[in-house]
């Protein structure tokens, strides 16, 4: 088996090999990331041959280049990668050599891959998220640009109808009035777009199986129920919660070393998007009137203690706790049963 590490960047790669049968490390130096060349320099290597490529923006997409031109492609986890690196120089045709070396010995080992329908359905649910921020961001903008000029919009949502009117009344002089027109007018574009993104959310979640069963969960709507089935994936790769929540990096950082046992800020290592949705899951449960009572209580004690943002964190984490046993078991979200009377 011929080992091939690949430091990827934007437009080439470095490539190094390491061969197990004479334990030797070659440099193969830059090649671009046009699919002939990866084939060509590729071809010069005797078979079988694994490639072993850091997690990044663009590892799926070379992930899948490379499907035709290796036995088997491994995506490490990069984080594991920089704790590996004890070296003051680092190089591009270093790193390329390690990663080939690295996963030859068993010290990396190969991250989990999303099939196709998965990574097209994680598109579908962060491009909502996206287009949510834009839309949410031209609006501040164009609140801002009013107040600057002395106008405060009494309407709260500046696309309702209402909103709209008071807005054609306005009348802001020179450039300012220029900006308005084009905020207003991309305004339009954006959330035109997330409203059939939203459309296309709500009926894949009626389709998607692990979405119609986390949609059972109160406070999981169309959304949510989406974003975390296609962030999660599938469930069987996790061991357990405890590994489910590191992934979602809702964890704390811990520093211990003999006596002394620190827990630091949140880790934040992982699936980011993961980690927005169960949070913005856990906001919606706290603002609830009838959410699952486990959860409640759980928000209502550490808010109480701590302040309502690590109530959040901590309903969070227990709810990533609670769709793991959902799943594993492959059963809907049943309410507790109400806790029996004190007696006397």
């Amino acid at each position: 088996m011929m080992w091939v590490g690949l430091d990827v960047h934007k437009r080439f790669s470095r490539m190094g090999c390491f061969d197990p049968a004479t334990g030797e490390v070659h440099d193969l130096g830059s090649v671009s990331n046009d699919a002939s060349a990866l084939e060509g320099a590729l071809e010069e290597l005797p078979s079988p041959r694994t490639a072993v490529l850091e997690a990044g923006r663009s590892s799926y997409h070379m992930a899948g280049l490379l499907e035709s031109m290796t036995e088997e492609v491994w995506i490490v986890d990069p984080g594991e990668v920089r704790r590996l690196q004890h070296t003051i120089s680092k190089t591009d045709r270093r790193d390329a050599a390690a990663l080939a070396w690295w996963a030859a010995k068993g010290v990396l080992k190969p991250q989990w891959r999303p099939d196709a329908q998965t990574m097209d359905l994680r598109e579908l649910a962060r491009g909502k998220t996206a287009l949510t921020r834009m839309s949410t961001q031209v609006r501040t903008m164009i609140r801002m640009l009013l107040a600057r000029h002395g106008h405060d919009c009494p309407h709260r949502d500046l696309m309702s109808e209402r909103g709209q009117l008071w807005l054609e009344e306005v009348e802001l002089e020179g450039h300012a009035g220029q900006m308005l027109a084009g905020l207003r007018e991309i305004l339009t574009v954006v959330q035109a777009q997330a409203d059939d993104f939203e459309r296309m959310v709500e009926q894949t979640s009626r389709e998607h199986p692990v979405a119609r069963r986390l949609r059972t969960i109160p406070g999981i709507g169309p959304f949510l129920s989406l974003a975390l089935a296609v962030e999660i994936g599938d469930i069987n790769r996790f061991p357990g919660p405890t590994q489910l929540r590191g992934y979602s990096g809702l964890v704390p950082a811990v520093y211990q070393s003999g006596d002394r046992d620190v827990r630091g800020p949140l880790t934040k290592a992982g699936n980011k998007w993961l980690r927005y949705a169960a949070v913005l899951a856990a906001q919606r449960i706290g603002q609830m009137r009838e959410p699952d009572p486990r959860l409640k209580r759980i928000f209502l004690s550490v808010a109480f203690r701590h302040g309502r943002n690590p109530g959040k964190i901590a309903v969070a984490r227990r709810l990533l706790d609670l769709i793991y046993h959902l799943l594993k078991k492959g059963q809907d979200y049943r309410a507790p049963k109400p806790r029996a009377a004190a007696t006397a």
